[in-house]
């Protein structure tokens, strides 16, 4: 079964799909890995985790415009007719409200880590400036910030989710299986 490298009129393509799963994953991991850093003990270790945490981040944001650049060119198949309205502009402002925290997590915690002092490091030989001073007010304004804004995409994540798992057991459509890799639209 070959899946199209570009989206189709019923499903997403191969490139769109490993956007959306890729992403999904490291932002699964990155929760996981600032639970990480809440429970170590030591310095040494909460700034090697730290700094492991700001590189995903950094990868999940690449991605993020990676993504939205792709979406730009190769638009994603439309909602299928039987979605009430209400429906449709919940899953288009679902969405959108996605891709907005998709950015602004890492985002926040950019200006938190810059805020912290710790705003000048990623992966070896590539090296991001720090966008702010050191500040410990904005410090707490940035980490609270980033914080609200990492448990409201995990909430509405959760909500998508619920969603697509409506769509494919109560409503009998297929909004779930057009993002899955083995299925293939007509």
């Amino acid at each position: 079964m070959r899946i199209p490298i570009r989206n189709t009129e019923s499903s997403y393509g191969l490139i769109s799909q490993l956007f959306h799963w890729l992403i999904v994953a490291l932002i699964l991991f990155q929760y996981t890995w600032a639970w990480r850093i809440d429970q170590a003990e030591g310095f040494r270790l909460r700034l090697e985790l730290v700094t492991q945490h700001k590189t995903i981040g950094m990868l999940v944001l690449l991605l993020a415009v990676l993504r939205l650049g792709w979406r730009v060119f190769n638009r994603p198949p439309e909602l299928p007719a039987s979605m009430e309205v209400w429906e449709r502009r919940a899953a288009q402002a679902g969405h959108a409200l996605l891709y907005v925290l998709i950015f602004a997590v890492p985002l926040s915690g950019w200006l938190y880590s810059s805020a912290a002092g710790l705003g000048e490091y990623w992966w070896g030989p590539v090296t991001l400036p720090g966008l702010i001073e050191s500040s410990e007010r904005l410090e707490e304004v940035f980490g609270l910030t980033h914080q609200v804004l990492a448990i409201s995409l995990g909430v509405l994540a959760v909500i998508h989710m619920l969603a697509a798992l409506r769509h494919h057991f109560f409503k009998g459509d297929d909004v779930l299986r057009r993002m899955l890799p083995l299925w293939r639209g007509k």
